[in-house]
């Protein structure tokens, strides 16, 4: 018998990872007055287990808000990978069970003041099932493409400064799909001198009525810009959003957009950190 597996990684940043696995808090940020935090990896699902491996990476941001893995060889400076420890290293979720990966921050002699970034990855490790008796009969080829889930968290963690980054907001247009029409903002980084990430809620404005709605959208200290596309809708809420709306309905419509600090209740319209205005 010849068998052939082809594993394939795929990996993503991202609050629900596959199917019934979720990770709780989005990101992990910790400043001068906190030396530890903690996230919580939860499998909803009622019949399946899953074991994952945890490992601390470090990923480019692009301009499209894609993310670029950076081999262990590469990983720049200012990487968190130096300043963490972690446990457990591995996960084993039954189901509907879950886990806390606690995280300490260690700060060596000598570490200069600054934002230092990185990822915290979970990816699954598949364990392989006994051959069927038809994969083992002789001069039997069989191949397998196998799916191997892997999603990360970002750690933000600043020395000695605490200064988000100054940015300012631009618009470029309404994109149309197929689920509905979206407004491309981009996020430009300002000067700064020790350069830092910008962290906040995205929104846009139909006069008191908020139609667009992106929760803690972050720019790495390493991005000068960032491009997201926010889906418009009616009557969009922290937790709620409404139905598509069309290109046609907002002609002639003056949308605010807004970039404010980030909140788990509501959006801070009082604490605004860009924004910018735009005529459909």
């Amino acid at each position: 018998m010849r068998k052939v597996v082809l594993l394939f990684t795929l990996c993503s940043i991202a609050f629900c990872a596959s199917a019934g696995i979720m990770i709780h808090p989005k990101y992990l940020f910790l400043d001068d007055k906190t030396k530890s935090e903690k996230v919580t990896l939860i499998n909803s699902s009622a019949l399946e287990s899953a074991n994952y491996r945890v490992t601390l990476s470090y990923k480019k941001q692009n301009p499209d808000g894609s993310f670029t893995e950076v081999a262990t060889e590469e990983v720049p400076a200012d990487s968190v990978n130096k300043l963490l420890r972690y446990s457990p290293r591995s996960v084993l979720l039954k189901p509907s069970q879950s886990q806390t990966i606690r995280v300490l921050k260690r700060i060596p002699e000598g570490l200069e003041p600054g934002e230092y970034v990185g990822y915290i990855t979970f990816t699954e490790v598949l364990l392989e099932k006994a051959a069927t008796k038809k994969e083992l009969a002789p001069g039997a080829f069989s191949a397998k493409i196998t799916p191997i889930p892997s999603f990360s968290i970002p750690i933000f963690v600043r020395y000695k400064i605490n200064e988000n980054a100054p940015v300012s907001l631009e618009t470029n247009g309404l994109v149309t799909k197929d689920d509905g029409i979206y407004l491309r903002v981009v996020m430009n980084r300002q000067a700064q001198e020790k350069r830092t990430s910008a962290r906040g809620d995205l929104t846009v404005w139909n006069g008191d009525d908020m139609i667009g709605y992106i929760k803690g959208r972050y720019m790495l200290p390493t991005t000068e810009k960032l491009e997201t596309l926010i889906p418009l809708r009616s009557h969009v809420g922290v937790n709620k959003e409404g139905k598509p709306l069309s290109a046609k309905k907002l002609k002639g419509k003056t949308l605010k957009v807004l970039f404010t600090q980030t909140d788990e209740v509501e959006v801070q319209k009082d604490k605004v950190l860009a924004q910018t205005e735009v005529k459909l």
